[in-house]
């Protein structure tokens, strides 16, 4: 979610107030303000993007883009962008042990499906609330008889699992994207807030 315009005027106040900066040095507000903004946007763009690809069933990964606490180093104001893990995986997406691709090099060396995959992915079943329906009974004789089965009796958790390992994980960009569009806003929005914060200081 992006913060606004008061939000991010107040992180900068607080930082500056934090730096300890003496008030009469050249104190970039209206620049660091718009550096929290732009953080806020790349964050919004980003869960945006995992919305229009239905990669947010449980909402983990969406909720796990943070932005970090805001720190000065050699004169130089950084925020770093935090999520889970897997996102680089989600974002980059991880070749299959016989299909797919990954814009990184990610694959899966082998088709055994962990524990912690395993709880993961029946997780996330339950938690999107995927329905399991019956597959159509078949009566016969003898060795021609075939029982009613189900999904569920095949384990869907499993075979859901199995087929990632297969297949793998189709890249999704969504974080590529965010960055690219907050990039191309960047020269001219901090450009214009520095020039602001330059005649403020001249005053």
């Amino acid at each position: 979610m992006s913060i606004s315009k008061a939000q991010a005027a107040a992180l900068a106040e607080g930082f500056l107030d934090n730096l300890g900066s003496n008030k009469n040095e050249f104190q970039p507000k209206n620049t660091y303000t718009e550096v929290f903004l732009l953080v806020g946007e790349l964050i919004e763009t980003a869960q945006n993007n995992l919305n229009k690809a239905n990669r947010i069933a449980s909402g983990a990964l969406s909720e796990s883009i943070i932005g970090d606490e805001p720190v000065m180093n050699a004169g130089v104001l950084r925020v770093d962008v935090l999520m889970n893990f897997y996102g680089a995986f989600v974002n980059k997406g991880v070749k299959g042990t016989r299909s797919g691709s990954s814009r990184a090099g990610y694959s899966f060396r082998n088709e055994v499906v962990s524990q912690n995959m395993y709880d993961a992915i029946k997780n996330w079943i339950e938690t999107a609330r995927i329905k399991i329906r019956s597959v159509k009974k078949y009566k016969g004789y003898g060795k021609h008889e075939v029982k009613q089965k189900t999904i569920a009796q095949y384990d869907a958790t499993y075979a859901v699992a199995r087929s990632i390992k297969i297949h793998g994980l189709k890249p999704t960009g969504f974080m590529d994207d965010a960055i690219t569009k907050t990039t191309n806003k960047v020269q001219q929005r901090l450009g214009a807030a520095l020039a602001i914060d330059v005649i403020d200081g001249l005053k």
